[in-house]
């Protein structure tokens, strides 16, 4: 139903991995420093579920498209063109990022834009979206929201709550559940009583599932989704299945794991490509490219101060915060 050879040229699929090879390697740079103890707390990294983002974004319109996502959601800032350096500096919680630091690893809210930010709390987002869906419908600007979320969050009743309420008012909301077959360490076939798209069917939205390590599959579907929700200002239901490569946080023991050997969706694009006949030479070029962007990254944020105590006694005393 969805080939790649008819939803992309081989430019557009060359032009996703390397978008896709410099979010691997700007988690791997995420990984690295907190390694180093440049970043408190845990880091929830998104290795596997590139193809997906990305497939998803390029279907959307930043002037008039609003994007939410889950605490695994530096891939999404990423790919909606949010500063790479800003993004590190509030991963490691300097100043000069985008919210002083303050947010962290899982809340990275950019000012406007495409990405509205992430979420810690688990199905937080969702219902974040149908508000962004319900002011685009407002508008009548053609826009639409679009939430990420992962299996475990589908069992959420806020999340089902909100699927629900998406049809009754008539949202112009793509949901997107990335199912990597792990909410933490439970395994889906242990959290959900049946399939995720035969479900959001039966609240009366149209409902897809593909494998989300088939960039051309994510594409079409994604694709024929969004001109649905723009075309018919109905919501409808994507679900990715992808492969987790590594833990739920970084550096996670993943002795609960029996799936054994994983095909990491970078290395399916990347044959194909060859196939296609891009050289090794110039894939490697791509992938030292990438690897040198994050470092910079990195490095830049390096240079900005530690956040200002006092912003936080400014939130807790003057704006509405809890000391």
């Amino acid at each position: 139903m969805f080939d790649i050879r008819q939803s992309m040229t081989p430019d557009d699929q060359l032009a996703l991995y390397a978008s896709a090879r410099f979010a691997r390697a700007f988690e791997a740079a995420v990984g690295r420093a907190r390694d180093d103890g440049l970043v408190p707390g845990v880091v929830h990294l998104n290795g596997g579920q590139e193809l997906v983002e990305l497939g998803v974004f390029r279907q959307l319109d930043g002037a008039r498209d609003r994007v939410t996502g889950s605490h695994r959601s530096h891939g999404l800032a990423l790919a909606a063109g949010v500063s790479p350096a800003m993004i590190a500096a509030e991963i490691m919680g300097r100043t000069g990022s985008l919210s002083g630091g303050l947010g962290g690893t899982q809340h990275l809210v950019p000012a406007g834009g495409l990405f509205m930010g992430s979420n810690g709390i688990v199905g937080g987002q969702v219902p974040l979206a149908a508000g962004a869906a319900f002011a685009a419908k407002s508008k009548g600007n053609g826009g639409i929201a679009v939430a990420f979320f992962g299996e475990g969050a589908a069992q959420q009743g806020g999340v089902m709550e909100t699927m629900n309420l998406a049809v009754v008012l008539g949202l112009p909301l793509l949901f997107v559940c990335v199912n990597n077959g792990w909410a933490q360490s439970t395994g889906a076939d242990a959290s959900a009583g049946a399939p995720l798209a035969p479900r959001a069917r039966a609240f009366g939205m149209q409902a897809e599932s593909v494998d989300g390590g088939d960039l051309g599959a994510v594409d079409a579907a994604a694709r024929h989704l969004v001109s649905q929700i723009r075309t018919n200002g109905q919501p409808a239901f994507l679900e990715a299945h992808v492969s987790r490569v590594g833990g739920h946080y970084h550096g996670e023991d993943q002795g609960y794991r029996k799936d054994g050997k994983l095909t990491d969706p970078l290395d399916r694009l990347r044959a194909t490509l060859v196939e296609a006949g891009v050289t090794a030479a110039n894939l490697h070029r791509i992938e030292e490219e990438a690897e040198a962007r994050a470092r910079a990254a990195f490095a830049e944020a390096a240079l900005e101060p530690a956040d200002d105590p006092s912003t936080l006694v400014l939130w807790a005393r003057d704006l509405g915060g809890f000391a």
